[in-house]
């Protein structure tokens, strides 16, 4: 059976059909500057390459002609890469100031601490009622996401995932509300929900104008006395909503184990949900940790706004059978609480720092939805907004290969090349992962005299099956000269490892390979 890698491509690529190409030697097809060139030969002709082949392209923007050219009109899979496309849409129809608004609303008059009526969350789109704002405006940004849960050292978020949604409940409770008669609903009318297919271990997730805790239950598991016993689960953030049934058992220390696995979900009558994670965990192993994706996730946000509620002393119950529409009640004078997001910088960075799969997926629907003003097809709209940004940037607004997943390296630095005429250069590419500093990049050259100077999208598709592993890496940005120039470069490549075991050993050292090439041409240039 095939599986994708912790940083693939969406449902999209697993989906579709990937090849390793058959080995050919690396070549130039333009005049590339000698010591790059000489730096790039010498990476990618390393023993553990062989048989590899590479697209790159490094484009100077002030000269808007290629620095160094390799296999540059080659269709190859970029793996995440390809997140600096709706990262670039969103800065270009919403704004780099945009912010994202959750309120709260009464449906009915308040008499002497009581709401003769419902409470009415409108979710506004915020992808960042999570807990990850700290303190100092700066966001948890753990690499491994708790959204990769298959990847070692994952776990939960750090800080306290309802963070958000308890400043809206001492709102509620600072206007005088002690009780609500009717119901606590979540209203998502923003766009209509719908199912993607993420390639975090294939599980499927509801996109929705709702997103608390990335619509993730955190599970971790730990083993109990002894060989035999149940294990021990703990469950982030507790709610109503989900109830997860404990079939993971402990075994002896050596033994070999059952990985984690859900099964049985089931909704039922009372609007609940259930689902049983079952495996084994071995004496002596710490904990193991999955996560969970809500089904519905307006219900697990009603049942965590209630929870909250109530710690701030306000009688509350969530309504997990209702569906609320947009109302008249929504006026000023009845909204009880608001939460302003961070800027748009900043809420895209979930998606491009640490590569989150279902912060990606969600895009294209607010986009649509906001930007192009469709609740019924948001999906679609924000794609199309897409291509128009493709359009404007003198690219292919349906680009050839693109509907398997598979992109030019000179298709990239065109479309960068654009991004760094707008406006908001600056903030896009602050989002990026930089390298030797943060996010997936944090520890790529982190040596380098180009660490702090690189600004690049990573991505990984590994496809496992018997026998060999087909392998493709990239990487795409920035890089700021240190006279002030700009480069747009693409940097990709098909290797092939003799088994899944080997996939990732040579997915780390050819990241590595990628950074290098990058930094080759910063510290060329001097």
């Amino acid at each position: 059976m095939n599986r994708w890698s912790r940083r693939s491509v969406l449902g999209l690529m697993a989906s579709a059909p990937f090849l390793a190409a058959a080995p050919r030697a690396a070549h130039a097809v333009s005049a590339p500057t000698g010591d790059l060139e000489t730096r790039i030969q010498e990476i990618i002709g390393r023993p553990e390459f062989a048989g590899s082949h590479w697209g790159i392209e490094f484009h100077a923007t002030d000269t808007g002609q290629p620095l160094y050219s390799l296999n540059a009109a080659e269709l190859f899979v970029p793996g995440s890469s390809f997140k600096v496309f709706p990262a670039g849409t969103a800065f270009e129809t919403l704004g780099a100031g945009h912010r994202f608004r959750t309120r709260v609303y009464r449906t009915g008059p308040l008499v002497k601490g009581v709401l003769k009526g419902d409470l009415v969350l409108v979710a506004g789109g915020d992808l960042l009622l999570s807990g990850r704002l700290r303190r100092d405006g700066s966001l948890a940004l753990p690499d491994p996401d708790h959204s990769y849960d298959l990847s070692q050292g994952a776990g939960p978020l750090p800080g306290d995932p309802l963070a958000e949604l308890r400043g809206l409940a001492r709102q509620v409770a600072a206007r005088g509300v002690r009780r609500v008669e009717g119901r606590v609903l979540v209203d998502v009318s923003l766009f209509r929900e719908g199912k993607e297919s993420l390639a975090n271990g294939m599980q499927n997730a509801t996109m929705s104008p709702v997103m608390v805790n990335d619509n993730l239950v955190d599970i971790t598991v730990k083993p109990g006395g002894a060989a035999g016993q149940p294990a021990v689960l703990e469950v982030s953030p507790p709610n109503a909503y989900l109830k997860v049934l404990n079939g993971v058992t402990t075994v002896a220390a050596g033994t070999a184990a059952r990985p984690l696995t859900f099964t049985g979900a089931a909704d039922a009558p009372d609007g609940t949900h259930s689902v049983t994670i079952t495996g084994d965990v071995p004496l002596g192993v710490p904990k193991l940790f999955r996560a969970y994706y809500v089904p519905a996730p307006a219900r697990f946000a009603a049942a965590l706004f209630a929870g909250a509620l109530r710690d701030e002393g306000v009688r509350a119950e969530a309504g997990l059978t209702e569906s609320p529409r947009p109302s008249s009640h929504y006026t000023h004078g009845n909204r009880l609480a608001e939460h302003v997001s961070p800027a748009l910088p900043d809420e895209l960075k979930v998606m491009l720092k640490v590569s989150s799969n279902i912060h990606t997926a969600m895009w294209p629907y607010l986009i649509g939805a906001i930007a192009g003003r469709d609740a019924e097809n948001a999906k679609a709209a924000g794609m199309a907004l897409q291509r128009e940004l493709f359009e404007r940037a003198g690219l292919d607004g349906t680009p050839p290969g693109a509907s398997e997943g598979t992109y030019t390296p000179r298709f990239f630095t065109r479309f960068l090349d654009h991004m760094s005429r707008r406006p908001y250069y600056r903030a896009y590419r602050r989002t990026l992962p930089i390298l030797g500093r943060d996010g997936t990049l944090a520890d790529v050259q982190p040596d380098s005299p180009a660490a702090g100077h690189v600004f690049a999208k990573t991505g990984t598709a590994v496809r496992l099956q018997q026998g060999p592993a087909d392998l493709s890496k990239g990487l795409a940005g920035f890089v700021e000269l240190p006279d002030g120039r700009v480069l747009t470069f693409a940097t990709f490549a098909r290797l092939r490892a003799p088994s899944a075991e080997g996939a990732m050993e040579l997915a780390r050292l050819a990241g590595q390979a990628l950074g290098e090439i990058a930094a080759a041409s910063y510290e060329t240039s001097r």
